[in-house]
């Protein structure tokens, strides 16, 4: 169960110099825009209206020229499926988030930290958090998978962690993602992108002169066998058999 451990606000401020926490950090802008620096080069700029995410034991400077507003705090127990700072927008979700926060840390200085309602605000800080964190991520987090399996479906040495290790999310987070989105698994669309492509070159007659295992490899299948049991699995019958069908049905272009 996630506890908060640490609640406070800071009025006008500048500059905190170098620190880190030992849980992840909660930052509601509530006032002026600035940028977090991290000990690993991580730049996050950040305004009036978003939230700031930052993960455990990780050093950080918060800077502004202008000067900014936030009420900040620590939550113990709680994993979410990101591994660096974070920004998360604007949005009726995060307004209501950051309005029960404001609520939270009046009852966080009345009552200890185990104090029923204490623990209850900190599940719904909890739950907030996770939806936020889905919302914001999804769209996002999804093109990236469609744009590396586009951009590398014809290559044989793709591997699909090459496209989740993009991405701030564990492999499986961003796999139920994909799925709930685009309704199918990354590695099922990276097939039927492959198997298209298939199907397109076994029907272009100016691409009759390539043998099969040829196709297979321009198609991203570094093995023959494989291609055609995979082929034949989706389509009912071989690569050869689908061409010489469309041979017989004049449908070869």
């Amino acid at each position: 169960m996630a506890i908060i451990n640490y609640f406070e606000k800071h009025l006008k401020t500048f500059t905190v110099k170098a620190h880190k926490h030992r849980f992840w950090e909660i930052i509601c802008v509530t006032d002026g825009a600035g940028v977090i620096k991290t000990e690993n080069n991580q730049v996050v700029e950040y305004k009036k209206g978003q939230i700031i995410c930052i993960p455990p034991n990780l050093q950080h400077i918060n800077d502004s020229s202008v000067g900014f507003k936030n009420i900040h705090l620590t939550i113990e127990d709680w994993n979410p499926p990101i591994q660096r700072v974070f920004l998360i927008q604007e949005s009726d979700v995060s307004r209501d988030f950051c309005n029960t926060i404001k609520t939270a840390y009046h009852y966080f200085h009345q009552y200890p930290i185990n104090y029923p309602i204490n623990l209850a605000y900190a599940n719904v800080v909890e739950a907030f958090l996770d939806i936020l964190i889905q919302q914001s991520n999804t769209a996002r987090i999804t093109q990236i998978i469609i744009n590396e399996i586009l951009n590398n479906y014809t290559d044989t040495t793709f591997n699909l962690d090459q496209a989740y290790n993009l991405t701030s999310l564990s492999k499986e987070h961003t796999r139920k993602l994909f799925i709930e989105e685009y309704g199918i698994s990354p590695s099922r669309f990276l097939l039927q992108k492959r198997l298209t492509l298939a199907k397109q070159l076994l029907s272009k007659k100016d691409e009759g002169y390539l043998r099969i295992n040829e196709i297979a490899q321009a198609c991203g299948f570094d093995d023959q066998s494989y291609f055609c049991r995979v082929f034949k699995k989706e389509t009912g019958v071989s690569p050869r058999e689908f061409q010489l069908k469309l041979l017989e049905d004049n449908k070869i272009y």
